[in-house]
């Protein structure tokens, strides 16, 4: 197969940074307007002069937001975050099988190399980080490399190239800032120090972001999961690896209890090669009243099922396999 543009998924990263500079503006429109409020008060008692607090508003919004920005993106890649407290070697220190495979792929790519890291973690997984190509860095689990052979660890890595040869990371990174902000605001809403009756408030503003941000990204990711898997059958040529590498993955991830995955997802859940959470699985139905669910229990299933249905940032596996299938008639 010969690489082609995916129009596909330019447009949807189109779509996508069109929709983040409307949640921006939504942002910095509520934070302008607490700022001016809070200004009026100040200009109120004579303490600021007449007029200022609506021009003053945006320099002070602007030093507020600023930092918040900067803060994101100075530190550790987004990505890179969820392995942050464990060990992580980069593999060019040691130089194996690992190395020379990625070296490889990304020659085929046409591709500068990028860092591989491999992190101490129990979820076999591998993502990558980077807002350009120079930049990139595809962290690998040690579960991950417990689980796959040698031709599946290639289709992964192939997989994560695609990702960097379609430029779709940077997108997904500039996406999970609403994801980022929900969690800082709420982070500080439930600091003892601000916790009073405003606290509620910020808990409403930070649900909002998070369900903005999930949106947001689930308009790009869960496209450009498919489009990375015909990338990496385009650089490996077996598209029976990448499947066989996809179903392990989802299978030993679904080992790991649910509160593992809770601990640890967030925005860097959209990055991984398989969904870092697990699904909503039906109740199982017992008891006297037989197949009869529970009105309650129904209730609450059905709500978790809707929810998973549109923040999911991964296509069901199912899907994937398929696709792939139709994948290897082309060949």
């Amino acid at each position: 197969m010969e690489w082609s543009r995916d129009r596909g998924l330019v447009l949807r990263m189109a779509v996508t940074l069109a929709l983040l500079g409307v949640v921006a503006c939504v942002f910095f429109g509520i934070v302008y307007g607490v700022v001016v409020v809070f200004l009026l008060g100040i200009e109120v008692h004579g303490l600021l002069p007449a007029g200022s607090s609506v021009w003053l508003g945006f320099l002070v919004t602007g030093l507020v937001v600023g930092p918040i920005v900067y803060w994101e993106y100075a530190r550790d890649p987004l990505a890179l975050r969820f392995v942050k407290t464990v060990p992580r070697q980069p593999v060019s220190e040691r130089p194996d099988l690992l190395q020379r495979t990625v070296e490889q792929l990304a020659h085929h790519a046409d591709l500068p190399v990028p860092t591989v890291v491999v992190a101490e973690s129990e979820f076999p997984t591998a993502y990558t980080s980077g807002l350009t190509p120079d930049r990139a860095t595809i962290v690998v689990t040690s579960a991950l490399l417990d689980t796959l052979d040698a031709t599946e660890r290639r289709a992964v890595l192939a997989h994560e190239l695609a990702h960097i040869k379609h430029r779709d990371v940077a997108v997904m990174t500039v996406a999970s800032v609403p994801l980022e902000m929900a969690r800082s605001i709420k982070g500080w809403a439930d600091s003892k120090r601000y916790r009073s009756g405003g606290a509620s408030a910020w808990y409403v503003v930070s649900g909002v972001f998070w369900m903005l941000g999930r949106l947001l990204i689930r308009a790009l990711s869960r496209y450009r999961e498919l489009a990375a898997d015909r990338g990496a059958v385009t650089l490996t040529g077996s598209p029976v690896a990448l499947a066989s590498a996809i179903t392990k993955l989802s299978k030993q991830r679904g080992d790991i209890p649910s509160e593992d995955f809770r601990r640890k997802r967030g925005s860097s859940e959209a990055f991984s090669i398989v969904p870092i959470d697990t699904p909503v699985r039906e109740p199982v139905r017992i008891g006297p009243r037989g197949e009869r669910l529970p009105l309650h229990h129904w209730y609450m299933y059905s709500v978790r099922k809707l929810t998973a249905s549109l923040t999911n940032t991964h296509p069901p596996l199912d899907y994937r396999l398929e696709r792939l299938r139709e994948i290897e008639t082309e060949l």
